[in-house]
């Protein structure tokens, strides 16, 4: 039987859900190691050239504990960008997954019956996220399609397409938004007194823009990041 298929959920006990969403995660991730993915504690992750694919299993519940709803993000994200991984910010460029897959849901309840929603996210994540994915194999592929990653009225989820597209034109050495991107950081920042730390570093990137220590300085950031997720940098060959 499918998940989708079922009429009746069994409710799970409350000190059975951090063990159901651990073995939902194996589950969703070892059915997925044959596309490339690799568990990083809730997330997927893929590499593709000097992008990041990212699939989120977000079960972290909220500040009350644990819960029985989880939801699933769908992400792309710069190799060059530290925020994610070395930072732990949020993910950038981020969807959700109703967004990208028709008739399902962002949240879901896990229940006794996870090991058949394991297998029905699997497979509407192969149906219509790795396509999905397959459109942006490289930060080339993000600057072709700008009009996907809105910038209009800069908010939470606009600011992390901002990092996206910043990281992908500081690679490709093509200032079209990155500047603009920085300054306005910069102003928001220096009105709010951000700390003096993040100030500078945004002015650095500024500065870094066309500069002969850009790639030195992405390479840098490059090699922390596999560190950090214990990757190994692989190229893919792009058709024209």
């Amino acid at each position: 039987m499918n998940w989708e298929d079922l009429k009746v959920y069994t409710p799970l006990k409350k000190e059975r859900l951090k063990t159901a969403y651990k073995d939902l995660t194996k589950i969703i991730a070892d059915n997925l190691s044959a596309d490339g993915f690799k568990l990083k504690g809730r997330k997927l992750i893929k590499q593709s050239n000097d992008l990041f694919h990212i699939i989120h299993l977000d079960t972290r519940g909220s500040w009350m504990g644990t819960s029985d709803g989880f939801k699933t993000e769908i992400s792309i994200c710069s190799i060059y960008d530290a925020d994610t991984f070395i930072l732990n910010y949020e993910l950038t460029a981020s969807k959700k997954i109703e967004d990208l897959i028709a008739k399902i849901r962002n949240y879901y309840r896990i229940t006794q019956e996870y090991p058949l929603l394991a297998d029905f996210l699997t497979r509407k994540i192969r149906e219509s996220i790795l396509p999905y994915f397959s459109q942006y194999k490289s930060s080339r592929d993000v600057l072709n399609n700008l009009t996907k990653f809105k910038l209009d009225n800069i908010t939470e989820i606009t600011e992390r397409n901002a990092n996206l597209i910043l990281y992908c034109e500081l690679a490709n050495k093509a200032a079209l938004k990155s500047s603009e991107i920085l300054i306005d950081r910069l102003t928001k920042y220096r009105k709010i007194k951000l700390d003096d730390k993040i100030v500078k570093h945004t002015e650095f990137l500024l500065s870094l823009i066309n500069g002969k220590l850009l790639k030195k300085c992405l390479t840098t950031t490059k090699d922390k990041y596999l560190k950090n997720l214990k990757l190994k940098y692989c190229e893919i060959k792009q058709t024209a």
